[in-house]
């Protein structure tokens, strides 16, 4: 009940701010980014302030944070154009077009489609980040076409959030970056806790629990809006998402690939880390790189391909960025430090793990990468569990809860889901708030219970 009032609510506010231009530009992913920036700097700027520097000296100082991290991303920014173009290429192949125009058919109403949304894109995303951000966006798309196309009640915001939530429990799955991490020999934290293998973070009970419950929680809630929403009966005004056919011109693209994927198996097999530990970005770039070639078979169907891929990846080229000027920002002024130093100071034993959830999901804002928060934010908490005897296995798995649930209200990872629905942020963020409340009030307990 208190679900579907919230709902309600939302839904109305939204519709008087509908007509408002200047509120529409704000709530565009790039007015979300600018005001984030513009907290960040004031928020840095007192920091130096604090500091006994004087204005003079705390905003050219700030600015130079912000320029020195401006350009840190540029690397992370090629590997998400290569796995959303990659996605979307493979999305478009024509077998590949008709498999999923098939499956977004089977259901017959918008409480179907959003359980069905929801469910698969949740599946995809503990398989692997990458995989559930691209499918969970194409999958919504089609239904929201199938179901308009049929004169069925649809909508496609609420599709779209449903289609975002393999953000939301991904690390807790199989590509979860800061789990994968420690259980590795050799990595950064080895000398103060150890090597933590994945039966007792990823695969612990305390882990299934969580994400298993979580992964219920959201299908209610998905269920629930489904039941309630009104429906649209149109089409979204995106990229189009045609689909193409392999060539048979030539068979060297096939090969190449072929050669990927046998590079990909051996190391996997015989490599120095093989098995789990072989998975990460790169590794399934490369995977997705291998596979494309493979399927379009011809070099001229590739590039065909891949330049419908690119033209959904303009945002990240533009914006990815002013995010690694935000985190120059924190990481050079010592922001971050102060704000966990602060939240240490006022929790002990007893509430340390909810406040590690808390700064967790709040560091996200800033710093949207979980393998990037991790290498900043992960020594700290691993230092203050040692001081009070916690778990470290635990306290990594609530830091990985707290990263992955502010993803819903992060523009930073939608950008591909708003390129391949055409579904704008603003549309979108009501449905993610309800998602994230419904979320975050579950993890907080169960937090709170077991841990």
């Amino acid at each position: 009940m208190l679900i579907k009032l919230f709902y309600f609510k939302l839904k109305k506010v939204l519709k008087n701010l509908n007509q408002n231009n200047y509120l529409n530009t704000i709530f565009s992913p790039i007015g979300l980014l600018i005001g984030l920036t513009l907290v960040t700097f004031l928020m840095v700027i007192q920091l130096e302030l604090d500091s006994g520097k004087s204005v003079f000296e705390a905003i050219p100082s700030s600015l130079s944070f912000w320029q020195s991290g401006f350009f840190n991303l540029l690397a992370f920014t090629l590997q998400m154009m290569m796995v959303l173009a990659f996605g979307y290429a493979l999305a478009i192949f024509r077998p590949i077009n008709k498999m999923l125009k098939k499956a977004a058919e089977l259901p017959h109403d918008l409480i179907k489609a959003t359980l069905l949304v929801s469910g698969i894109t949740m599946l995809s995303g503990l398989i692997n980040w990458g995989f559930g951000l691209v499918i969970g966006a194409i999958f919504s798309r089609m239904v929201h076409e199938s179901l308009v196309e049929r004169g069925r009640k649809s909508n496609p915001e609420l599709l779209a959030a449903c289609g975002y939530l393999g953000m939301a429990v991904w690390h807790g799955g199989l590509s979860a970056s800061s789990l994968l991490s420690i259980a590795e020999k050799g990595h950064s934290l080895e000398n103060q806790i150890g090597v933590i293998p994945i039966d007792q973070t990823i695969f612990s009970y305390e882990n299934l629990i969580f994400t298993g419950g979580l992964i219920l929680v959201f299908i209610l809630v998905s269920g629930i809006m489904g039941k309630y929403s009104s429906g649209d009966s149109f089409i979204q005004d995106n990229l189009p998402l045609k689909s193409i056919e392999a060539s048979g011109e030539d068979r060297l693209a096939k090969w190449v690939g072929i050669f990927i994927l046998l590079v990909i198996l051996s190391g996997s097999i015989f490599g120095k880390n093989s098995g789990l530990s072989t998975i990460s970005l790169n590794w399934v770039i490369f995977l997705l790189f291998g596979t494309t070639l493979v399927f379009y078979k011809s070099w001229g169907s590739f590039l065909k391909a891949m330049g419908e891929g690119l033209k959904s990846t303009l945002d990240i080229f533009i914006q990815f960025p002013f995010y690694g000027g935000i985190m120059g920002l924190i990481l050079s002024s010592g922001l971050l430090i102060s704000l966990s130093d602060f939240i240490t100071e006022i929790s002990g034993k007893e509430f340390f793990p909810l406040f590690a959830f808390y700064s967790s999901a709040l560091v996200n804002f800033f710093i949207p990468s979980g393998g990037g928060q991790w290498a900043v934010q992960g020594p700290l908490l691993m230092k203050t569990a040692e001081i009070l005897e916690l778990s470290y296995a635990k306290m990594a798995l609530v830091f990985a809860y707290g990263d992955q649930i502010t993803n819903l209200l992060q523009p930073f990872w939608a950008l591909p889901l708003l390129a391949i629905t055409g579904v704008s942020v603003r549309k979108l963020l009501p449905y993610c708030l309800v998602f994230f409340l419904a979320g975050f009030i579950y993890l907080s307990m169960m937090i709170w219970i077991l841990i």
